[in-house]
């Protein structure tokens, strides 16, 4: 199904929904943009990595494990 189709489909749906239940319908559709909104926002940090070096990238990994148990020792301190 293309773009155009879904989209007739779902005006076409929307049409049909109760004037009570309207509200309800507005809400879950600005749920959902907010939600496409923050996976946008999220993935844009995923292409961060990309240029990076290997030697830091492998600090920050494998050292990961003793660089917070240091910090959680100076944290109690």
């Amino acid at each position: 199904m293309n773009e155009l189709h879904l989209r007739q489909k779902i005006f076409k749906l929307i049409r049909n929904v109760p004037p009570n239940k309207l509200s309800d319908l507005l809400e879950y559709i600005t749920t959902l943009e907010k939600s496409i909104e923050k996976q946008s926002k999220v993935l844009s940090y995923a292409s961060s990595w990309n240029d990076i070096d290997d030697s830091a990238f492998d600090e920050l990994t494998t050292d990961l494990i003793s660089n917070r148990s240091r910090n959680t020792k100076r944290h109690n301190e």
